[in-house]
């Protein structure tokens, strides 16, 4: 190492040593630091007590945690938190998923508004996605969301066309097979299609599950652990509800 590799190797230690003065320095300079520390701590005004939130008490961070969108879908409302669940019926990885979802469906703030968006991602998923809307519509989607993941993924049925689709809705939940039909044929129904597919484009949705709050903030796909996963959203919906008022900051 010559003359002047030496001395900014010299330099760069004494930088890192300074950052690192907790873990690296001398026992004076750590003395001195925890004076200061404990004088500025004993001199700061305590703030008033605030009523206690019962989510997470931690902090994540993005990229490794979440995700911040440049331009932000607008959700249309300023009274609550909106959470979004993109999936497909033919995604395993949706299908496995949904246990978390609904545990925590289970204890949804009431100032969180919960909206699915079924996505048409392969050949076969638009059938599908057609069949989600149809039953939201005809109001008997809570009863068959988890039902239709079971037979597609559990007991291995493919569904090939609405008229099948038409026919199980119809055998497990006793609607009327035509009605069924001429609801997923309707105009309503197409738009319907076509603004799910719209928002997953604006909402840069590229696989699924994926799960956005309030139209600008998304679970990062790194997370793969789900329980850290379902951390990490109650996180941003707290940190949403408490920018827009719907929570004390705490």
């Amino acid at each position: 190492m010559n003359g002047m590799n030496l001395h900014l190797h010299f330099r760069w230690v004494f930088i890192l040593l300074f950052f690192f003065l907790f873990s690296c320095s001398d026992e004076n300079a750590e003395k001195e630091l925890q004076s200061e520390y404990d004088y500025i701590k004993e001199n700061t005004p305590k703030q008033a007590a605030k009523p206690e939130y019962t989510g997470p008490a931690f902090d994540f961070v993005p990229p490794e945690d979440y995700e911040l969108f440049d331009r932000p879908y607008a959700t249309e409302t300023t009274e609550q938190v909106v959470v979004y669940e993109f999936f497909g019926y033919a995604c395993p990885h949706c299908f496995h998923f949904q246990p978390y979802m609904e545990k925590w469906l289970e204890n949804k703030p009431d100032y969180v508004k919960f909206i699915r968006v079924p996505l048409n991602f392969q050949p076969n998923w638009e059938v599908l996605q057609k069949a989600y809307l149809t039953a939201e519509l005809m109001g008997v989607v809570e009863q068959s969301h988890i039902r239709l993941f079971k037979e597609i993924h559990e007991n291995h049925t493919r569904f090939s066309s609405i008229e099948q689709l038409a026919q199980w809705y119809s055998d497990e939940f006793e609607i009327n097979k035509q009605e069924f039909l001429s609801t997923a044929e309707s105009f309503i129904l197409d738009s319907k299609q076509r603004k799910a597919d719209k928002m997953g484009f604006e909402m840069q949705v590229t696989s699924t599950p994926t799960v956005i709050v309030n139209g600008k903030l998304r679970a990062s796909k790194k997370v793969r652990d789900r329980d850290h996963f379902m951390k990490v959203i109650n996180y941003l919906i707290k940190k949403e509800a408490e920018e827009m008022g719907l929570i004390e900051k705490k």
